[in-house]
């Protein structure tokens, strides 16, 4: 009787044992086959997921360093305290830091980073409200303690929570420098070209001129040689900037004049520009100045193409909006026309082949 009871007892420890370890069989294929799909579904969602950094500039007017990044990708993109926003920069004394930046809801403080702006090539975030959705654009400002410091090259690197990343130079020339380029904006249905800071040109040459018929005199804006419907204005966004100072430009154009007798005498072709304030929806809040900044063609470089330099004491402006922008329409001008057939002004625009002195350009004699 006592040797049935044991083997009884051994029978149901085998059975139960067997159990046991049949669970844990299952239990763990279970949890193998979860992490395998969990990791399938990271490497497909990171695989959809593509961001470019676009631009990275020291805020010549503000105090920020601003950076805009394109979601490029096919997967949204929040949980913006996860990201790692990291600069790689040199103070003004040298010293070389390499700093990660929280992210903050709250006021801006040193070393941190805020979402300012998501956009679709403008300020409008026409979708999901607060989601960097594909396509957008995301403004970031970032606070650096120390700053940047002049004449210094960092780099900013962005990288989202599943991993994927982009990073682009961080140029300080510790002034003002706004160069015309032939990417767009888009306000309210119209294309605009964008005006950068911080940047050489960066592409091959686009060309806008105004054409003039035999003894035609006036003012005349330069649209684009390839395409009549897109004027020669540039806008730079004032997300970030209060206040924009009292300071002399220098402004340069790279111009060609060319023609039957044209120019027919020295500093009758100008070329000069418009100043003025737009807001997002595409209508003017002011115009701060009109035929600034001139600069005249002589004979002698007719049919070359030359730099040439004006410049325009600029008033100073309060911004009134972030969302709104600085534009800076470009014009030909002549007193005397062309002395025989059709003569045409011509200024180029974001050719990157060009040494920067040469290159159409916006700068601050005092940044």
């Amino acid at each position: 009787m006592a040797a049935a009871i044991v083997t009884i007892i051994c029978i149901a420890m085998l059975v139960l044992g067997g159990m046991t370890l049949s669970q844990g069989i299952l239990t763990s294929t279970d949890s193998a086959a979860a992490s395998v799909q969990t990791i399938s579904v990271r490497e497909g969602d990171a695989a959809r997921t593509n961001i470019d950094v676009v631009r990275a500039a020291k805020l010549s007017w503000g105090n920020d360093i601003r950076i805009t990044v394109k979601n490029n990708g096919q997967t949204k993109l929040n949980s913006y305290d996860l990201w790692d926003v990291i600069v790689n920069y040199a103070s003004d004394d040298g010293t070389q830091y390499c700093t990660w930046l929280p992210y903050t809801m709250a006021a801006l403080s040193n070393n941190q980073w805020e979402k300012v702006r998501i956009g679709l090539n403008g300020p409008i975030e026409y979708f999901e409200p607060g989601i960097f959705d594909p396509g957008e654009e995301m403004v970031i400002l970032a606070h650096l303690n120390p700053m940047p410091g002049d004449a210094t090259v960092g780099a900013v690197s962005l990288t989202t929570p599943n991993g994927v990343h982009d990073s682009i130079p961080l140029v300080n020339p510790g002034y003002l420098r706004l160069t015309p380029q032939s990417e767009s904006i888009n306000l309210s249905g119209n294309k605009y070209y964008e005006l950068v800071e911080a940047a050489p040109a960066d592409g091959p040459a686009s060309i806008a001129g105004a054409q003039f018929t035999n003894g035609e005199t006036g003012r005349k804006q330069l649209t684009n040689s390839s395409d009549a419907s897109r004027p020669a204005c540039f806008v730079y966004p004032l997300i970030g900037i209060n206040q924009i100072p009292a300071e002399e430009w220098t402004v340069n154009y790279r111009t060609c004049v060319s023609g039957n007798l044209f120019p027919q005498s020295d500093n009758d072709t100008q070329f000069s520009m418009d100043v003025i304030v737009r807001k997002a929806d595409g209508s003017i809040r002011e115009t701060i100045g009109t035929r600034v900044a001139k600069a005249y063609t002589a004979v002698a470089d007719a049919g070359q193409w030359v730099t040439l330099t004006g410049t325009y004491s600029f008033p100073g402006y309060t911004v009134t909006d972030q969302n709104d922008y600085l534009e800076i329409a470009y014009y030909g001008e002549t007193a005397a026309g062309p002395g025989g057939a059709n003569g045409i002004m011509q200024m180029s625009f974001d050719d990157g082949s060009l040494p920067v002195d040469d290159q159409t350009r916006i700068e601050a004699l005092q940044g």
